[in-house]
């Protein structure tokens, strides 16, 4: 967890919550010559949740980057800003979500093979027993999306993908 929170710029997440929390891991075998071991390539780390909020689509946070007009009233559902770095905003509405993905880490050598796309679908359908989860009906949200993670998550959930705060 170290390495991830580091790579990630990350906090540390709280004994509680990690207590309260599942690892899902995606492991290579070992190859020829190498040790006996296996090989973490991905780590995911997902939580039980209760509320988050709907990320904007790329056409509504181009609208906040503009300009307003001075005479059209502030609008009651503007949109906040998660991280302005990589253009994210979401509506400010909490929606019941029930699954967390605080922390999603694939290694440097193993990115682009598809690794945390398989992490997030074993942990959708797996999380809650008997109740698989589908991001594209908002059942999935994530904590501090990093431009790549941002792109992983718009990827994989279909565009109504959504954010928590740690």
């Amino acid at each position: 967890m170290d390495t991830i929170n580091l790579a990630l710029c990350s906090p540390p997440l709280t004994p509680s919550v990690l207590h309260a929390s599942k690892a899902y891991l995606f492991l290579l075998s070992p190859t020829t010559g190498d040790s006996a071991r296996e090989k973490i390539a991905g780590c995911l780390i997902a939580q039980r949740i209760s509320t988050a909020m709907m990320i904007a689509s790329p056409e509504e946070s181009d609208i906040v980057n503009q300009v307003s007009h001075p005479s059209e009233p502030a609008s009651k559902s503007a949109l906040v800003p998660a991280d302005i770095n990589v253009g994210l905003f979401c509506h400010p509405t909490p929606l019941p979500t029930p699954l967390g993905i605080p922390r999603i880490f694939v290694s440097s050598s193993h990115r682009r093979q598809g690794i945390a796309s398989k992490l997030l679908s074993a942990t959708a359908e797996t999380f809650i027993h008997g109740c698989p989860l589908d991001p594209r009906k908002g059942h999935v949200a994530f904590t501090q999306p990093t431009g790549d993670g941002n792109a992983v998550m718009r990827r994989w959930g279909g565009g109504s993908m959504r954010v928590y705060e740690e």
